[in-house]
């Protein structure tokens, strides 16, 4: 059985449920279409409230999606999310000691959750573990410079976006020399491809097991 969330995790997970959570709704779903999956296994680390998950699983059976989060509280919203899609699970987990089998997923999706990695080398080594032979890790941050999505921008009911948006993925993200140490940490690792590419505002790391 989880743990209770305290009453700080509840109130972040909360918040985060009426705000940016639902904002980004359009990337999230944008994101789970560019898994290129439909069956098979999905781990997504730092899930929150478990979008990207459901928006994956809907109308696939077959593909098994796990989200796995430090906070108690957004996991239960990411059950709450799910409602009773079978082919969803999150767990209370961090994501430098994961709780499944070598080679048990298919890909392994994070959304803005880098800059909350205390130990990255360790995050980075148990993805590279839990790949299956061939699966890729897809690794996603917010991008400052990036062009901003219409969609999300009508969702904050504001255009043009303002400074708040800006200063968000600023303060939500590596920022770029992070993002290049973070590149280089998982080149470390022994993966078939490393590459760095877009996907609307954000910038991924992709790595090919």
């Amino acid at each position: 059985m989880d743990e209770a969330p305290t009453l700080a995790q509840r109130a972040r997970a909360e918040a985060y449920a009426r705000g940016p959570g639902w904002r980004y709704d359009p990337a999230y779903r944008r994101i789970a279409g560019a898994l290129a999956l439909t069956e098979g296994a999905l781990l997504d680390i730092g899930c929150g409230p478990g979008l990207v998950c459901v928006h994956a699983a809907a109308g696939h059976p077959e593909l098994d999606c796990v989200g796995i989060d430090t906070n108690p509280a957004m996991i239960r919203l990411a059950r709450r999310s799910a409602g009773r899609r079978l082919n969803c699970t999150f767990r209370v987990m961090d994501g430098a000691a994961i709780r499944y089998p070598a080679a048990t997923f298919h890909r392994v999706v994070a959304v803005q959750t880098m800059h909350h990695w205390t130990d990255p080398d360790a995050v980075l080594a148990e993805i590279h573990r839990v790949l299956r032979p061939g699966g890729i890790a897809m690794l996603h941050d917010a991008d400052p410079s990036a062009e901003i999505d219409p969609a999300f921008v009508r969702r904050r009911g504001r255009w043009p976006p303002d400074l708040w948006l800006r200063q968000m993925w600023r303060r939500d993200s590596l920022g770029d020399a992070g993002f290049e140490d973070m590149l280089e940490r998982t080149r470390r690792l022994a993966w078939a491809d490393v590459g760095v590419d877009t996907l609307g505002f954000y910038r991924r790391i992709v790595a090919r097991r």
